[in-house]
């Protein structure tokens, strides 16, 4: 018996050993390649998609978004001393955003929602660098959406992958104006 008992094991174990690891649903691309610049100004806003949307979250969960979002990028910046008085404008945009748990808002609108409910999340950003004179100097573009409930624990917040989003995003976005890659 206990020699079936550890065939099974191991059986379950080689399959685990075997089954492919998921990346995340992730894209990027940019036309920065100016190496040096740095930043005087970030400011945030969001796509008509976001803005549109009624039955999902309202505007408290996309304010709450956008100062997230602003936080983290500033907090990077600031951190690799990439800003300046005299650098480029930056202008992000939220263009997609997608909740790990039902907002209050979809709550009250789907009634048989529950807050334990628990589904896949992410966000996209666009940045737009901008002179003093005006012209654009490139832009980057970043989607990240998990793939897989793996990794998380019962303590996942509502917008636990956009939040996970936005420090990838500010992560690549400070390592982009270090060394520009040649995407």
């Amino acid at each position: 018996m206990r020699i079936l008992l550890l065939f099974f094991a191991a059986l379950a174990l080689g399959a685990l050993a075997a089954s492919p690891v998921q990346a995340a649903n992730y894209e990027f691309s940019t036309s920065v390649h100016t190496p040096g610049l740095s930043v005087s100004d970030i400011s945030v806003t969001v796509s008509d998609n976001i803005k549109n949307e009624n039955i999902r979250w309202d505007e408290r969960d996309v304010a709450l978004l956008k100062k997230a979002l602003l936080k983290k990028v500033s907090n990077r910046l600031n951190r690799q001393n990439l800003m300046n008085k005299d650098g480029v404008r930056l202008e992000l945009v939220l263009v997609d955003i997608t909740p790990n748990r039902p907002t209050f808002r979809e709550m009250s609108k789907r009634p048989s929602l529950n807050y334990v409910s628990f589904g896949l999340g992410g966000a996209e950003v666009d940045a737009h660098f901008i002179a003093a004179d005006g012209t654009e100097l490139g832009k980057m573009h970043y989607r990240y959406y998990a793939d897989n409930l793996y990794d998380y624990s019962a303590g996942a917040t509502t917008w636990y992958d956009a939040r996970r989003s936005f420090d990838k995003f500010s992560r690549r976005l400070v390592k982009e104006l270090i060394t520009p890659s040649s995407s």
